[in-house]
C-alpha cells in the first residue's frame, strides 16, 4: 500500500487499535474479525427485516433510516475501509463468482424492492398494508404500563452494569498484566 493515509485513515486506525491485545494471538484475531463480519451480516439482515416491517406499517422515515444506517453505512464504511489499505471487496466478489455472494445480492435486492414496493402501496392507496397496533401507553397502568416502565429502567441497569463490567474488567487485566510484568 502505497497511499499515504489521511485524516480519515487515522481516525479508522483509532477506532480499530488493531495493535492493541485485546485482538489477542494471530488465530483469535482472525476469528474475532470473522465474528464481526458475521455479527455485520446479521445486522444488514435486521436492518433489512426492520426496514421492511416497518413500511409494511406505513411508515417512511423509519424504513429509510434503517436501511441507511444498518445495511447501507456499515456497508460503505466496510468497502471504503478496504479499498483504503488496497483490497477491493467488490473486485474479489467479482472473480470469485460465489454463489454465496450472488445469493446476498439477490437477498438484499429483493428485500430492497419488496420494502419499497410496500412504501409504494402506502403512498398510492393512503394506508398502510397493515395498520399499526394502537398502544395507550401509562406508566403504570396495565400490563403495558409497567413493561414499559421495567423496560426503561432495566434499560438502564443493564448499560450501567455494562460500564461497570468493563471497567472491572479492564483495571483486572492491568493487575494481571501487572504481576506478570512486575
Amino acid at each position: 500500500m502505497t497511499r499515504k493515509p489521511n485524516r480519515l485513515d487515522r481516525a479508522a486506525e483509532r477506532i480499530m487499535d488493531l495493535d492493541s491485545p485485546a485482538y489477542g494471538d494471530e488465530r483469535e484475531r482472525s476469528v474475532f474479525m470473522e465474528s464481526n463480519a458475521f455479527g455485520l451480516t446479521i445486522g444488514l439482515y435486521a436492518g433489512l427485516v426492520g426496514a421492511f416491517i416497518a413500511a409494511v406499517f406505513g411508515l417512511f422515515l423509519l424504513p429509510v433510516t434503517l436501511l441507511v444506517l444498518t445495511t447501507m453505512l456499515p456497508s460503505l464504511a466496510a468497502l471504503w475501509y478496504a479499498k483504503r489499505r488496497g483490497v477491493n471487496p467488490q473486485k474479489l466478489a467479482e472473480n470469485a463468482g460465489a454463489l454465496s455472494t450472488m445469493l446476498g445480492i439477490a437477498v438484499f435486492g429483493v428485500g430492497m424492492v419488496v420494502t419499497f414496493a410496500a412504501m409504494a402501496y402506502t403512498v398510492f392507496a393512503g394506508q398502510p398494508l397493515i395498520s399499526p397496533p394502537q398502544f395507550d401507553v401509562t406508566p403504570g397502568e396495565g400490563f403495558f404500563g409497567g413493561m414499559a416502565q421495567g423496560a426503561v429502567v432495566g434499560g438502564m441497569i443493564g448499560g450501567a452494569g455494562a460500564i461497570i463490567g468493563g471497567v472491572h474488567g479492564y483495571r483486572k487485566a492491568n493487575r494481571t498484566r501487572d504481576v506478570h510484568e512486575g
